[in-house]
């Protein structure tokens, strides 16, 4: 038996079945379980224009926390990068004093030298050693 039913042309709203779940646990035999229908009312519901601004401002909040992580990111890069182009840059011209060391060093006048420092003579004469 039907509360409230509308037998014209507009959909039906609410069923309600007298004797439902309960009826049958207190052991009345005609009892039969109650039927749900969607209400019209709640599947048309519109989102209340506060809660458009909230999520709009929620939504802007995030997309500026992105663009900030990733400009923070992109700066500390940048630092990095010109810390490895200056120790580049550093170590370029220690290697450029290296290679003028070395070659002072190899010149025949600093290698004479170097050997009276540590002891050694000239030879008067030029001395052949014998091969095999």
């Amino acid at each position: 038996m039907t509360a409230y039913s509308n037998a014209g042309s507009l959909p039906l709203r609410r069923q309600i079945v007298v004797g439902g779940a309960g009826a049958a646990a207190r052991g009345r035999p005609d009892a039969r379980p109650r039927r749900r229908v969607a209400s019209p009312s709640r599947a048309g519901r519109r989102v209340h224009p506060a809660g458009r601004l909230i999520a709009a401002v929620l939504l802007l909040f995030l997309v500026g926390l992105i663009y900030l992580s990733q400009t923070v990111q992109l700066a500390g890069v940048g630092y990095e990068h010109d810390r490895l182009v200056a120790q580049r840059d550093d170590l370029a011209r220690q290697a450029q004093t290296l290679e003028t060391s070395l070659l002072r060093w190899r010149a025949e006048p600093m290698v004479v030298e170097r050997a009276q420092q540590l002891g050694f003579e000239t030879l008067i004469g030029k001395v052949r050693l014998a091969g095999r």
